[in-house]
């Protein structure tokens, strides 16, 4: 006999975590507002409210940094309440702000397997978003591009391949711990990469680049042989899909001349993007309280397009410091969860919240939900429901369909003898 702790609790709990998967996989469409996936994300917290678990004290930090983050931009913007659009813009950034919440609150419940469900629900929508863009960018949809550049059904090309990047540091941990056939995610790695390439965002290729290569030099740490044969095949993988694009299609050619630089003629001047945050540092200092929502609109030509220093000026200084301090404690605690656990999957998760977070520091990324989603998941992982799991044999590979069902019917609990118990 199973002790109760041990045995599968099908309600709420079960139905809470379908239903933010699903969330997650309805991430690839944006541009209705709001969009299906709010109307999920909120169903989820819903359900959390009834389900009884027990609350970590990352979770009260996290809560605390995001409710001081909150609540300048509310207190800076209340003097601009009569503008419907700074109204919306407030509400838009509370959502995104209750989406990390309520990620943190459902990600302390689970294990590796459940965290691993996750994972694979995000690649797969990862796919979905990808094919669009790369469909659009092909046979020329508008309405999947923006400026001849692939988007999906996401708002725009950075937020586009910010959402995609993470999904590819996912696939490599899907690797590495052998959940599903390599053969199909080294072609899912592909069709990311690809994504990601016809997108031209700029910080979304450095940040491919760093956080792939820096996970895959993490992981095979210890077997420099096969790090360097995966790292010439991706490189000579990635050259022929470059090369093949730059000969199949004119178009890509011009774009990826065009974009293939440090600076572009927006960039540059007293209004280019480098300008603007210059001019930035003497109104941080004169404005402790911040400028308000979309006031930086009357003083520059396009948005200060950088999430640091957006929360200084727009929301405060303490609004700033919140964020500096919730920025420092994420990669802390996600050191610390694979220093107590020894399971890869805590690098992961950081590192895959630290890939849509370099792209925001170029962008404005206040408002993208996968990037406060794996914000949540990052303050959610639970070292507890991960010891003596680091060594586990893999598991067989399994389908999509198939790993969801066991991970939402089945939450595993450590035993006195510290090992797992499988519920059949």
């Amino acid at each position: 006999m199973q002790p109760d702790a041990d045995r599968p609790r099908l309600y709420p709990t079960s139905v809470r975590n379908f239903v933010f998967f699903i969330a997650v996989l309805a991430m690839n469409y944006t541009l209705s507002r709001p969009s299906p996936v709010d109307f999920l994300f909120m169903l989820s917290l819903a359900l959390s409210i009834v389900v009884l678990q027990k609350v970590r004290l990352t979770f009260f930090i996290l809560f605390t940094l995001l409710l001081l983050w909150t609540l300048s931009f509310w207190y800076a913007s209340v003097p601009f309440f009569g503008d419907p659009d700074v109204r919306q813009e407030a509400f838009k950034k509370t959502f995104v702000v209750v989406l990390g919440i309520t990620a943190c609150y459902v990600s302390m419940d689970w294990g590796p397997r459940q965290l691993n469900t996750f994972m694979r629900v995000y690649v797969v929508s990862c796919v979905i978003a990808a094919i669009l863009g790369i469909v659009g960018f092909a046979f020329g949809i508008e309405a999947l591009l923006w400026d001849g550049r692939s988007k999906g059904f996401i708002d725009d090309p950075n937020m586009y391949a910010s959402f995609l990047v993470p999904g590819v540091v996912m696939a490599i941990y899907l690797v590495q711990q052998r959940l599903w056939p390599r053969a199909v995610l080294f072609s899912i790695i592909g069709i990311l990469c690809l994504g990601v390439l016809l997108s031209f965002s700029r910080a979304a290729t450095v940040s491919l680049i760093l956080c792939c290569s820096g996970y895959m030099v993490f992981i095979y740490r210890q077997h420099l042989l096969r790090l360097f044969a995966y790292a010439t095949v991706m490189a000579i993988f990635g050259g022929i899909i470059l090369g093949a694009t730059i000969i199949v299609s004119p178009t890509f050619t011009k774009k990826f001349e065009q974009r293939a630089t440090l600076e572009e003629s927006y960039d540059a001047g007293r209004e280019g993007r480098y300008g603007r945050y210059a001019r930035s540092i003497p109104m941080i200092l004169s404005n402790p309280v911040g400028i308000g929502i979309n006031q930086q609109n009357l003083i520059f030509l396009e948005p200060i397009h950088n999430i640091w220093l957006s929360s200084f000026m727009n929301y405060g200084w303490v609004a700033g410091f919140a964020w500096l301090a919730l920025i420092f404690l994420s990669v802390l605690f996600g050191l610390g969860n694979y220093r107590a656990t020894a399971h890869p999957a805590a690098v992961a998760v950081l590192v895959a919240f630290m890939a849509p977070l370099m792209c925001a520091s170029l962008h404005e990324g206040e408002h993208w939900r996968h990037l406060w989603l794996l914000l949540g998941i990052l303050w959610g992982f639970n070292p507890a429901r991960f010891h003596g799991t680091a060594k586990a044999n893999a598991a067989r590979p399994r389908s999509a369909v198939e790993s969801m069902k066991l991970a939402i019917v089945s939450n595993r609990r450590p035993t006195q003898n510290g090992r797992r118990a499988v519920s059949s």
